[in-house]
């Protein structure tokens, strides 16, 4: 005989009969039962054979469907890479935090010890969302100790400066407003002071390459030269060359005059040149897209950048980027060292090598 269970009509999506008829009139109407609050399950199916007086066949079909999932969840897993494992287990763990943190904040509960993870107010729609920064340029930056700094201005100043090797002939700087306005080769050859520098150049662009990468390369040194700016001197936008296709080259910052010095750093304190007159004097530009600081506005990505000059400071980038250096007034010298290497990976760069090594943003 069977017994009564409760299992809505409705969740098997099935019309109710109803007699709404007199005696006289047994007519059945058709009434439609409003949607289910929740889906018709296996255990639903199985509890209604159960009530036909079926209880091995109910048995019997809920072991199957239980059998069946679980060989699927078992086939679905042997057959994930680690990866999607490891993302598959950060969902669940990511889903946890959230309904976790959902339930202390609905109990009035703490909440503290969740701020600063990634589930602390999960995404309202429900959705994983996940932005994806794009680097258009890598800029490496090096601070040397200002010991390194003055050994280097001494052979500069007792070695450099002296033999005035130029190197203007290959470079675009309009640095002669003074007559102490230079650009002097520096030897990278020496056996000195200039080798010894090349090679800690070579290193660092090296690591820049396994940064940028993830792969080893080879660096050789192809040029080095010191710029010695004052009142009025600049440096019009340009780029540099190398032998190879892939090349760095590099700025370090040896002397800066004192009102270059007191300036603020615009791009933290505005967003704009207007009304800021004298605000970048000496800085270097640089740029990499056509963007300027204004394009923010139209989600544009900011494509351009002043750097206020500072002792020690070194930048290291591709030598495509373009780069310009303004020019500054009053008393002092602006001194800095300037470098072009070519590099050869031991191995293809694909775009892969930059989606896995591009660091968050």
């Amino acid at each position: 005989m069977a017994k009564e269970i409760d299992v809505g009509a409705s969740q098997m999506g099935v019309e109710i009969l109803t007699n709404k008829g007199s005696e006289e009139n047994p007519t059945k109407s058709i009434e439609i039962q409003k949607p289910p609050e929740k889906p018709y399950t296996i255990d639903d199916h199985s509890k209604m054979i159960e009530a036909m007086g079926q209880p091995e066949q109910a048995a019997k079909l809920k072991k199957q469907a239980v059998d069946a999932l679980t060989e699927e969840g078992k086939i679905m897993n042997d057959n994930m890479t680690e990866e999607e494992k490891s993302k598959q287990e950060r969902r669940q763990k990511s889903r946890e935090l959230a309904a976790e943190y959902n339930r202390r904040q609905e109990s009035g509960e703490d909440v503290t010890e969740f701020e600063g993870t990634k589930a602390q107010e999960p995404n309202p729609s429900g959705l994983e969302i996940a932005m994806r920064p794009k680097a258009a340029v890598h800029i490496m930056k090096v601070e040397f100790p200002i010991n390194i700094i003055d050994e280097f201005n001494s052979h500069i100043d007792d070695v450099i400066i002296p033999a005035n090797v130029t190197a203007a002939h290959g470079l675009v700087g309009q640095i002669s407003r003074d007559e102490r306005s230079a650009q002097l080769t520096i030897n990278h050859n020496d056996k000195g002071v200039g080798k010894q520098f090349s090679d800690v150049l070579l290193k660092l662009g090296e690591t820049y390459m396994e940064k940028v990468t993830g792969i080893k390369s080879k660096t050789a040194m192809e040029t080095m030269w010191s710029v010695h700016s004052y009142e009025g001197d600049y440096n019009p936008i340009h780029d540099h060359g190398t032998r190879t296709p892939m090349g760095l080259s590099c700025i370090l910052y040896l002397k800066v005059p004192p009102q270059i010095e007191k300036l603020g750093n615009p791009s933290e304190e505005f967003d704009g040149l207007n009304n800021s007159s004298g605000a970048v004097d000496g800085f270097t530009y640089l740029s990499w897209g056509v963007n300027g600081m204004r394009d923010i506005n139209m989600l544009r990505p900011i494509t351009e950048e002043y750097i206020k000059p500072v002792t020690g400071t070194m930048l290291m980038f591709p030598s495509w980027l373009r780069h310009s250096v303004m020019p500054f007034f009053g008393e002092g010298e602006r001194r800095t060292f300037s470098a072009n290497m070519s590099v050869v990976p031991d191995s293809k760069i694909s775009g892969d090598h930059y989606r896995k090594h591009t660091p968050e943003a």
